[in-house]
């Protein structure tokens, strides 16, 4: 880099450093930018150093998620998050594409890793089925062994009583056949 270079590179960094000093807030929460390490960055440029991040490369390859390196998979998922791709992409870099799922679950058999503990209690479960119980049972009743409903409903065919006494009406309101 020339000398002229340089020295322009050496003033811009001076003038960032004043921008870090005047720099105000235009909304409320606003994070202020590191004008510092911009200016860092410019003089080392200028003095030729060079910078080498201390992370180590990237191992990309057409696995899933589960299968890379927690930062690989953040980098990737976040790219696949942007809103450029095809959200599928993003569900089948999470989960698999969906005839692998189904041939995996397949081939696998489900394996529960609780085993039966026969210190614990048996129990039953009620079934509460829509298409014949039209009600929540309210409690149990453990002599009949019945539950019994939490509705009360009156009987389907109750007889109302109805007064049959004879009633004539006022002359200025009878009809005339």
């Amino acid at each position: 880099m020339s000398e002229a270079r340089k020295r322009d590179a050496y003033l811009e960094a001076q003038q960032i450093l004043r921008l870090d000093q005047k720099w105000q807030h235009l909304m409320p929460g606003e994070r202020k930018p590191n004008f510092k390490r911009v200016a860092r960055e410019i003089i080392r440029r200028a003095l030729g150093h060079k910078v080498t991040r201390n992370q180590p490369q990237l191992n990309l390859h057409s696995g899933l998620m589960h299968e890379h390196e927690p930062r690989e998979a953040a980098l990737i998922e976040r790219t696949l998050k942007n809103g450029m791709h095809d959200p599928r992409l993003l569900h089948s870099f999470q989960l698999g594409s969906k005839n692998n799922r189904e041939a995996g679950s397949r081939l696998r058999p489900k394996v529960y890793d609780t085993p039966y503990d026969p210190e614990l209690p048996d129990f039953e479960v009620f079934v509460h089925d829509h298409s014949e119980t039209i009600d929540y049972p309210s409690h149990f009743e453990p002599g009949t062994g019945l539950y019994h409903s939490s509705v009360h409903n009156p009987p389907e065919h109750a007889e109302v009583p109805v007064h049959t006494g004879q009633a004539r009406l006022p002359s200025q309101y009878e009809a005339v056949h």
